[in-house]
């Protein structure tokens, strides 16, 4: 499947976010009590929010954890349990690193739990749920992550198989919110003409009546907020056309991973399948006019889903001519005409647009893979298969830099450009690597391979990674982003601050990606000259001595290049013997 890329939509962290409850002592701080303890814990936890990143954030991230933790030793609140589980939530997905995270991770999932039998509210309750599935679907993609030889499987689908369910009844749920709010928004409209169109004295008795439906939903509102009184008052966030389709989206990623979550590759049961159908079905009957767009590459996302599987299945028995390399040529159809309906009806987030575009060229560059996998059944030299590869490959390329010159907005993470660098830049190596059966590839085989380096250099600057550039790779502006060269930074001389696995994730996939485009500048005849061969030689000499020189959680070992080389086989079949003794020869 097509790699993940940060591209969060609206609503997961922003309007999902439970407004912090704050107690309600304003007295001198001695945090001696449960609210002040409360205070303190929102307090910190908001400086957290301003700093964003960095060793002060993760400071007051962990103090406001401590008063939390404080505030629920004192009186067991859902304020408390449920403060303290979003807390752990941030310190562990956006700063520690594995095997530290796994603790708060996990101790964030049973604070959660917690939380759901401190509330009698159902919309608490929900929102509760999410963020519970939230994190459980997080720890499932780490242990997935760092999983390469699939030992941890089990618990991986447990862990998603809970997160499905859960979201499952938080649909449920805002479903049956929409639908009771739409009748009686209905009932209203009808109440209200029925008035204008009668004129006589049982106006007053259908006002009075009214007057006392509404003086009876005061009193159920005042005894809910009194019965509630000792786990103090919410800012409730209530369920939304829009939220709803959140969740909707979010569900469905989680059963496209339960798809893959399997030690064979299988195709889903058709029950499985008609779950998903019917979960579409239903979220399009409330899906505002911008965000149908995003329900339709949903759809196309579970097409690609089940596109891939087979693929993994049947590509040994593959042969050119079959077809089967051409199955996403309607997929590709499909995520362009999404792109065209941006243009008449503008989406709600955006993000939508460049996440297409990725979406498109992950697509293209698959196609390109399945292609050149069965070339490798033909004789040597070009051919129609690496013609049409070299095609799929620059369209790639043309969708990867459309997204790369769409201007950020407060929605865009800060790894989706250097994600997007380290595809393009993945593309160059492999249209260089043509060079022996495209005519166009030998003949730009030199920039093509330059271009290569600078992507990876670039993708590793915009995530304050430094070291990965190589002497004469050329960064060039139109990113949006710094490109200055050298210095220091947060969290160590050669690493920024730690900012969460996925990050942390990426940049090692950057690294080892531009160690690759080394390996086949140096050990290969891409580069014709010698002296660019030993000016890449040396750049990569340099790399690996930073690498050398990192320690604890930040040491990029076997494990993070067996996992790589996995990707690798995933993305573009089977690896070469001689590539694997170039990685064991260079990590020995």
């Amino acid at each position: 499947m097509p790699p993940k890329r940060p591209l969060k939509r609206r609503g997961e962290e922003d309007d999902r976010r439970q407004s912090k409850k704050a107690g309600k002592n304003k007295r001198e701080i001695t945090y001696d009590t449960y609210d002040e303890a409360l205070d303190g814990g929102v307090e910190m936890e908001e400086k957290g929010e301003r700093y964003r990143d960095g060793d002060k954030a993760q400071r007051f991230y962990e103090r406001a954890v401590e008063l939390y933790e404080k505030a629920l030793g004192s009186s067991q609140t859902y304020d408390a349990a449920y403060n303290q589980a979003r807390a752990l939530y941030t310190l562990s997905a956006s700063f520690l690193l594995p095997p530290t995270s796994f603790a708060p991770l996990r101790r964030s999932i049973e604070l959660y739990r917690l939380a759901t039998t401190l509330t009698n509210s159902p919309l608490l309750r929900m929102d509760v749920a999410f963020n519970l599935s939230q994190s459980c679907s997080s720890l499932a993609d780490i242990l997935e992550d760092l999983d390469v030889d699939n030992t941890q499987i089990d618990e991986v689908r447990k862990l998603r198989e809970e997160a499905r369910d859960i979201l499952q009844e938080v649909m449920d749920g805002q479903e049956e919110y929409l639908r009771a709010t739409s009748e009686e928004d209905d009932v209203d409209e009808t109440e209200e003409v029925v008035d204008e169109m009668e004129v006589a004295p049982a106006d007053s008795a259908q006002d009075e009546g009214r007057m006392q439906v509404d003086g009876d939903k005061s009193k159920d509102q005042d005894q809910e907020e009194n019965e509630g009184e000792g786990e103090g008052s919410f800012e409730t966030h209530l369920p939304t056309r829009s939220t709803y389709i959140d969740t909707v989206l979010t569900l469905i990623d989680i059963h496209l991973s339960l798809w893959t979550s399997t030690t064979e590759p299988k195709t889903p049961s058709e029950e499985e399948q008609m779950t998903v159908r019917q979960i579409l079905d239903r979220a399009g009957v409330y899906a505002p006019p911008g965000r149908q767009a995003e329900l339709d590459l949903c759809e196309v996302k579970v097409l690609l889903g089940m596109d891939s599987i087979v693929w993994e299945i049947y590509k040994n028995q593959a042969h050119p001519n079959m077809g089967l390399e051409k199955s996403l040529e309607g997929a590709i159809a499909a995520l362009t005409a999404i792109l065209g309906s941006l243009d008449i009806t503008p989406p709600e987030d955006l993000t939508v647009r460049p996440e297409i575009l990725t979406i498109l060229s992950d697509t293209h560059m698959e196609i390109a893979n399945r292609m050149l996998v069965l070339n490798g059944q033909l004789p040597p030299g070009p051919s129609p298969l690496a013609q049409q590869a070299w095609y799929h490959l620059s369209q790639a390329t043309s969708h990867l830099t459309t997204a790369l010159d769409i201007p950020t907005n407060a929605l865009t993470p800060k790894a989706f450009k250097p994600s997007v660098l380290l595809s393009l830049s993945k593309a160059s190596l492999r249209r260089a690597r043509l060079a022996d059966i495209h005519e166009t590839a030998k003949r730009n085989v030199g920039q093509l391979m330059d271009n290569a380096f600078t992507y990876a250099a670039r993708a590793g600057e915009g995530l304050g990674v430094k070291f990965v550039k190589i002497d004469g790779a050329l960064t060039t502006t139109g990113s949006g982003m710094s490109l200055s060269i050298g210095g220091t930074m947060g969290g160590g001389q050669d690493l920024p601050w730690q900012s969460g696995w996925e990050n942390e994730l990426l940049i090692r996939n950057i690294i080892l990606h531009q160690l690759r485009n080394g390996l086949y500048a140096t050990k290969t005849d891409l580069v014709p000259e010698e002296q660019d061969r030993q000016k890449y030689g040396s750049g990569l000499q340099k790399v690996m001595k930073k690498l050398s020189g990192l320690k604890g959680e930040r040491k990029l070992g076997a494990e993070d290049v067996k996992r790589f080389l996995a990707e690798i086989e995933d993305e573009e079949g089977l690896i070469e013997d001689l590539e694997k003794f170039w990685w064991n020869e260079l990590f020995v």
